[in-house]
């Protein structure tokens, strides 16, 4: 299989540290969608975003959840990082819900702070981003244990590669958005760093 999009994509990165968990090979094609490389990924997804999997059979699958949901459909049952059913699942399912959406207000941010020019911000927009991010940052904070992963077994689970991708992305990008004191997070994304696919994947600045 091959996968479109850098590190630097939280989303990206995610299903990287996914496949790796479940023990796939996949290619890495780790192109920049706001750079000349953009029609290359047109060329597998119309939209020209990523993550884009190609599957072995040339099937494309786009957007991380449609990714992941294939991911988990097709994984041995030992290997799944999602409950199957019941309140686990749905208090998973939250933990990536919350962490989907704290990265999608850090991706929006990165290009209406840092790639628009400046003459051209929009103060308010800005604010009401960062506000999120804090806000996202503080509700997965509070969902984290003490100690171990989210998931609730020996291993990290999907809401645990999910929070872990976005609250690092938010303090390797914007490290100067204070959100307070977030030990649990600080440990969790620790705990991760110690798993080489974690480690591997983490966005050099």
């Amino acid at each position: 299989m091959i996968l479109y999009g850098r590190d630097m994509s939280p989303f990206a990165r995610r299903v990287a540290i996914w496949c790796a968990l479940q023990d796939r090979t996949i290619e890495r094609r780790q192109i920049q969608v706001a750079g000349p490389e953009w029609e290359e990924v047109k060329a597998v997804n119309p939209l020209g975003r990523v993550p884009a999997l190609v599957l072995d059979d040339g099937e494309v699958l786009v957007e991380t959840w449609a990714i992941t949901d294939y991911l988990e459909e097709t994984a041995p049952e030992d290997r799944r990082l999602i409950p199957a059913s019941g309140a686990a699942r749905r208090s998973m399912l939250q933990d990536i819900a919350y962490a989907t959406s704290t990265g999608e207000k850090i991706v929006a941010l990165v290009y209406d702070k840092l790639r628009r020019p400046v003459e051209f911000h929009y103060p308010a927009w800005i604010e009401r981003l960062e506000g999120q991010i804090i806000a996202g940052l503080r509700a997965m904070e509070g969902r984290v244990p003490i100690e171990g992963w989210m998931s609730g077994t020996d291993a990290p689970g999907g809401g645990d590669i999910a929070t872990v991708v976005s609250a690092d992305m938010a303090r390797l990008v914007f490290p100067g958005i204070d959100a307070g004191p977030l030990p649990h997070l600080d440990r969790l994304i620790a705990d991760a760093q110690a798993i080489p696919c974690f480690a591997q994947t983490r966005p050099k600045m």
